[in-house]
């Protein structure tokens, strides 16, 4: 069954981004394409060691296209940790390339982790959660090792943050202007999703 709007599919490697990722991309539809529309499927959750392997990748990306209604695109999302974000990223889309070239898929490795995209676009979570009201990006977000044991520091005395209960909300929260212009990985992370709703590559 094909879908006149674009269906996007997806594949992470964290409990929170399970749940996260599919809230950040039913804010970036709009955001990206005004007065557009996309069917955002629940993520497919695969650890990121085993995601790694060709096999595995093949498998969840035979799991996730085979839904209904059909995929359009699929978005591979992990952590790079201390990997090279770039290459991490051609080695899954390259994995991806060989088995599923029938399908739009990109990948995208967040520079750390996921939680450094809060710290770019840190404005938008000022006064939440318990954050100070003057809460300001770092100077180099994606340089910093300890994204969550960031966010912790400047929470209240006893609270930390806890990736499955923060997770979701921030990503509804963070400032995604500051963060494309301070992230470059969530830079291209953006530009991928507008790939998927609209088939072309910015110039």
């Amino acid at each position: 069954m094909s879908s006149p709007y674009p269906v996007i599919a997806s594949i992470v490697e964290g409990h929170g981004e399970e749940r996260s990722l599919q809230a950040l991309l039913h804010r970036l539809v709009p955001y990206l394409v005004p007065g557009a529309y996309a069917e955002i499927q629940r993520p497919f959750r695969v650890p990121r060691d085993r995601m790694l392997r060709r096999d595995v990748l093949e498998h969840a990306l035979t799991i996730v296209t085979t839904r209904m209604p059909s995929p359009t695109g699929v978005m591979v999302l992990l952590d790079a940790d201390d990997d090279c974000a770039v290459e991490l990223a051609e080695r899954l889309r390259s994995h991806a390339q060989a088995t599923h070239a029938h399908m739009p898929v990109v990948a995208v490795a967040a520079v750390r982790e996921f939680e450094a995209w809060f710290l770019a676009g840190a404005a938008g979570l000022a006064g939440k959660a318990g954050l100070p009201g003057t809460l300001a990006s770092p100077p180099q977000p994606e340089a910093v090792r300890g994204a969550k044991e960031w966010l912790s520091r400047r929470m209240p005395r006893g609270s930390t943050y806890q990736e499955t209960a923060h997770q979701p909300s921030f990503a509804t929260l963070f400032d995604l202007d500051e963060a494309r212009r301070a992230a470059s990985s969530f830079d291209k992370f953006c530009r991928d999703v507008q790939f998927l709703l609209t088939g072309k590559r910015e110039s």
